[in-house]
């Protein structure tokens, strides 16, 4: 993949480093409003955005195992998307000692549901090489253009690349669809708090 690719106004890069507040930002409203995120902190979008801010600093976009692309609207990021790949897309117990007090003090009453959460995904995760994607967001206000399409697109021809499978999780109806349209399949589900998160597959394919 080019190091930059633009699509119409929309410029996909990798995120540089003084971005990290800007790319959590964006992922922290992006969920704001997520079914996951919902159910972990009851409803409260004020906690889950909170929650996610955190989330995205220190458990995704800020590690060192990350690859963060970014796209940028009129000098503006308006979407981000994360991937590690295995066996890096899971935090050791190093990172997890590391990173605990951080996610405690944001989380909250609601860390003990982010963890239920978080074991159900970690067995789900394929024990093969993968780049493991989320979390991809985008903006509020800049949702249904076709940028998560576009950021999706621009990893998926690096995976491509580097001949390696694509994993991920949802449980929006809408994204699965997305995904699917993009080459994942389903492989596995369960219904986590009531929802149904499906697991989901995308073998690399051939250039």
């Amino acid at each position: 993949m080019s190091r930059e690719k633009t699509m119409e106004s929309i410029t996909i890069r990798p995120m540089l480093a003084g971005e990290l507040e800007a790319a959590c930002n964006v992922i922290s409203l992006a969920f704001a409003d997520n079914p996951n995120m919902g159910a972990i902190t009851n409803g409260d979008t004020a906690k889950a955005q909170h929650a996610m801010h955190a989330i995205a600093n220190f458990a995704k976009l800020g590690r060192r195992y990350s690859y963060v692309l970014v796209a940028e609207i009129s000098g503006q990021i308006a979407g981000v998307l994360n991937a590690a790949q295995w066996p890096h897309c899971q935090m050791d117990a190093a990172e997890q000692k590391s990173t605990g007090p951080a996610m405690y003090q944001a989380l909250g009453t609601s860390m003990p549901k982010a963890m239920e959460l978080i074991g159900t995904w970690v067995k789900y995760d394929p024990q093969k090489p993968h780049w493991h994607i989320g979390p991809l967001g985008i903006l509020p206000a800049f949702q249904g253009r076709g940028i998560g399409r576009a950021l999706l697109r621009a990893f998926l021809e690096k995976a491509d690349q580097d001949h390696v499978p694509a994993y991920l999780e949802a449980e929006v109806d809408k994204n699965v669809r997305l995904y699917e349209s993009e080459g994942f399949n389903v492989i596995a589900q369960e219904a986590i708090f009531g929802l149904n998160n499906r697991f989901m597959w995308r073998e690399a394919k051939e250039s």
